[in-house]
């Protein structure tokens, strides 16, 4: 049966906001005095609609308009009845008796209403009657302005507002979505981040900057390099700095340009880059992690390792960090967020980087306005979120092309920054083919989100702040293969962490959140040497007469999801080179597919859509070269696939036209470990530092597997030739809010020939709260029991169907048995003549929207304006007012077919 609630609105209240035709001729004024209980002095504006004076208009006039005397900004419209109230033993009727006024109600406590000829006698009378003995409250009936108080703060006079999409991505004329945001509309109506200071760690920000100046902190400004506080650029090419800047703070509400994710957060620049490039020494570094760390609250670092090697932080850096993040914000920690990097085609990871990968930072990837990760955006066990950004010359197969939209953000004043030639009133941004991409503009846009949430709630600490960007965000893009829900409920990615924040739902964790517990940390640890198996991604053949050289096949990973688990035996189809659409049924079969004609990514597409269960690309020359196909968003092909060389493709090509029924399987020869872990903690960052033999880092694929079945990869073949892996301690993520309890597995994989090496020991770090849980499930027993009487609760249930997980619900100190919010329309302006309707909902649900103007049981007639999928936390639709003025609305939510 499907389960129906019906909300609905009076759409009216749009009415209440409509002007009052005024009369014609110039207003006269004069000033009354009405009594609540106070003397409060008003003057009148008496419009002369007739030549012989209101009073002598053919019709009585019910409202006229009065002003405050002493705050002429306090409006208000007098009608033409009158309140009344008198002391006990007031004779009203006698009181009454020389004037007009009429009784019209009676009501407790010696209150009356009284009925006028007209809104001007009401108002002179109630004037006169101030003054009698035994009154003692009496006005006019007032109307007054209002605004709509929602949850969506007007759309600020910012004239190129709606270019800056990362902000509300909508259609400028009717608000129609056109693609995600931050949606920090719903955040502004209960904070703008005003009160913190974010530091812009960079090449120097332009803080005269119109867009900026009104919220530059030039106090908290230094440069490390020069040892003073001119935060300010230090030679003509350096513009990076106030790009990122623009997009954390840049000014609202000014007639200028665009605005930031925090419009009234303070923004300081800290130059950390020379005029040459170079990044300060690491002492240095060090003193700039805690410089001012009770003052300010955020860092903003857009920038990164330039190598391929695993780069460690210095003692001094980490020191550094390790007080900022327990001594600073006066021990609630400094808030450090970093960039993931634009490395994905150099084969580059988070974890390669000691500053991405530190669980004390914030680091962000970058997606496209789709939701879709950007095909640069450098993947990683690390990455906990992700924001919007640029991208461009994708491909799309077939010689086909697309481009991302930039990020629309302020630039170096005149002609010095990206936008170098535009004329046109807006030189002083980037924007279009000038404007801002990279990780470099994602990372910005949660250091302005984090702004918004320490000014709401500054006794946030910094793990605080981590958990609610977690718990609010949302995988924009459900097609990355990468996806999967880890133990506690939660869906995480390599590409782009746990999604995209929602401001709005931050914002309102952020208002009621309850600090988490302490956390402590376990280890179990091994010095077990184990061989890793030479070149052990293999494809095995199976055939009838198998020459042996094909038995088992050397072959190497693509870009994107491996077969870590193997995958099965099944017949195998030479399809050529797949230049075209295969018309052949492949389902329940491999492709083999030779390399040449169109890109790599085409002919995975097109194998996945003739139902291929994986593909084995083989290379058209070089004969024992093996390559390992990348781009045009190949990562995101749903499809497993692996690449051999061309002298194995061409023998087993030929072995298959002799015999049609081979059939082949992947799988891969590891050394593995299991680790088991007895203690029951509520994880949030894990650890595993490796020791190995091997000297050639490059050939290495490292993955860590949790009780719960969460695969973190936390190194994967790579570029890195010239280090050996001796000792790293990788670190991740994706197993955030599971069980520690149970076995975790180690796997050590080699991809590449030629060098081997054995694993020396392992180290297994886990850091989480602790919780008492004897089903092991990541939920706390007492809570459990508390609201359901059982310990057979799953963390990923939601019996409430609110869109929140028995573990979010435990998170948030909420109940999982009643909706975290009712399901009801609520309403605001998305803009002038524009309404924006609203209500909770979750993307296993749709939703009818439907009108009418009858106010019945039955709601006839009603007709359907709108059908929408359901999003994460709120959906919405916005109306025009003049299609819909005195309508009621009512919405109709069924599971997701």
């Amino acid at each position: 049966m499907i389960n129906t609630l019906q909300r609905w609105i009076w759409a009216t209240a749009i009415g209440w906001l409509a002007a009052i035709c005024l009369a014609y001729g110039q207003p006269k004024e004069e000033t009354v005095r009405f009594r609540d209980p106070r003397l409060r002095a008003f003057v009148l504006e008496l419009p002369s609609i007739h030549p012989q004076g209101l009073e002598k208009s053919s019709q009585p006039v019910q409202w006229i308009r009065a002003r405050s005397l002493r705050d002429p900004k306090l409006e208000l419209e007098l009608g033409s009845r009158v309140v009344l109230q008198v002391n006990p033993g007031t004779d009203v009727h006698a009181l009454l008796a020389e004037t007009p006024l009429q009784i019209v109600r009676t009501l407790p406590d010696h209150v009356y209403i009284l009925q006028a000829p007209d809104a001007l006698t009401a108002a002179r009378l109630s004037s006169e009657l101030t003054e009698k003995p035994g009154v003692r409250i009496v006005h006019p009936i007032r109307r007054r302005k209002m605004k709509l108080l929602g949850r969506y703060a007007p759309m600020p006079d910012d004239p190129q507002f709606c270019w800056a999409w990362h902000l509300e991505d909508r259609d400028e004329q009717n608000g129609q979505r056109k693609g995600y945001d931050l949606c920090v509309r719903s955040a502004w109506p209960y904070t703008t981040g005003r009160g913190v200071v974010v530091a812009v760690a960079d090449d120097g920000v332009e803080l005269t900057h119109p867009d900026l100046s009104s919220n530059a902190s030039m106090d908290l400004s230094y440069n490390f390099f020069a040892g003073n506080k001119n935060g300010l650029p230090q030679s003509d090419k350096q513009m990076h700095a106030t790009a990122v800047a623009g997009i954390i703070a840049a000014a609202s509400n000014n007639r200028r340009g665009a605005c930031g994710v925090a419009p009234h957060a303070k923004i300081c620049s800290w130059v950390v880059f020379n005029s040459q490039g170079w990044f300060l020494d690491e002492e240095t570094a060090a003193a700039m992690f805690q410089y001012k760390m009770d003052q300010v609250w955020i860092q903003n670092h857009s920038w990164g390792n330039v190598t391929t090697e695993q780069y460690p932080l210095s003692i001094l850096e980490d020191q550094a960090i390790q007080t900022a993040v327990t001594q600073g914000r006066h021990g609630r920690g400094v808030i450090i967020v970093r960039a993931a990097g634009n490395e994905r085609a150099d084969l580059r990871n988070t974890n390669d980087d000691g500053y991405s990968q530190d669980p004390r930072v914030i680091t962000v990837g970058a997606v496209r306005n789709n939701g879709q990760p950007c095909s640069y955006t450098t993947p990683g066990a690390t990455i906990l979120v992700s924001a919007f950004s640029g991208d461009s010359n994708v491909e799309l197969g077939e010689g086909l092309y697309t481009n991302y939209p930039t990020i629309f953000t302020t630039d170096r004043t005149g002609s010095l920054g990206y936008n170098k030639y535009d004329q046109a009133g807006l030189e002083d941004y980037a924007y279009g083919y000038t404007g801002f991409s990279g990780t470099s503009a994602s990372t910005p846009q949660i250091s302005g989100l984090c702004a918004l949430l320490l000014s709401i709630n500054p006794a946030l600490t910094w793990r605080d702040v981590q958990q609610i960007l977690i718990l609010s965000s949302r995988q924009l893009y459900p097609a990355d293969p990468d996806i999967t829900i880890n133990g506690g409920g939660f869906a995480v990615s390599h590409n782009d962490g746990f999604g995209v924040p929602d401001a709005g739902m931050a914002v309102q964790l952020a208002r009621h959140w309850k600090n988490r517990p302490e956390p402590v940390t376990i280890t179990v640890s091994t010095h077990k040497r184990i061989q890793i198996p030479d070149d052990g991604l293999r494809v095995e053949v199976h055939g009838d007469r198998l020459p042996q050289e094909l038995a088992s096949i050397p072959a190497w990973p693509i870009d994107g999801t491996e077969p870590d688990d193997g995958l099965p035996e099944v017949p195998l189809v030479d399809v050529g080179q797949a230049l075209t659409p295969i018309q052949e049924d492949l389902h329940g079969k491999a492709a083999l597919i030779k390399r040449g004609g169109n890109y790599f990514v085409q002919k995975l597409r097109y194998a996945k859509e003739a139902g291929a269960v994986f593909a084995i690309i083989y290379n058209n020359t070089g004969g024992t070269e093996r390559v390992i196909p990348s781009g045009g968003d190949i990562q995101f092909i749903p499809i497993p696939a692996v690449f051999i060389d061309q002298i194995y493709g061409e023998t087993l090509a030929a072995y298959l036209a002799q015999n049609p029924e081979t059939t082949v399987s992947v799988h891969m020869l590891k050394a593995v470990y299991e680790l088991p872990v007895e203690k029951d903690l509520l994880c949030e960052h894990v650890a595993l530092r490796v020791q190995t033999t091997h000297t050639r880092r490059a050939d290495l694929r490292i993955c860590l597997v949790s009780p719960s079945g969460t695969r973190s990869v936390l190194q994967r073949i790579n570029n890195d030739f010239s280090s050996p892996l001796d000792d790293w301690t990788y670190y991740s993520v994706h197993h955030f809010f599971e069980s520690s309890y149970g076995t975790w597995r180690v796997e050590v994989v080699d991809e590449r020939p030629g060098v081997i090496g054995a694993v020396k020991s392992l180290e297994l770090t886990i850091t989480g709260v602790p919780i008492s849980d004897q089903d092991h499930d990541g939920l706390d027993d007492h809570w459990e029991m508390g609201h359901f009487g059982s310990l057979n609760a799953g963390p990923r249930e939601d019996p409430d169907q609110d869109g929140f997980t028995n573990m979010k619900e435990f998170l948030m100190n909420s109940d999982p048995l009643t909706p975290y919010r009712p399901f009801q329309i609520s309403f605001g302006w998305w803009k002038k003549g524009y309404l924006r309707l609203y209500w909770p909902s979750t993307p296993q649900q749709s939703f009818t929207v439907w009108s009418t103007s009858s106010f019945d049981s039955r709601f006839l007639p009603k007709a359907i304006i709108s059908q929408l999928p359901g999003q994460p936390f709120e959906t919405d639709l916005v109306i025009p007012v003049n299609q819909y003025r005195d309508r009621f609305f009512w919405v109709e939510r069924k599971p997701r077919s």
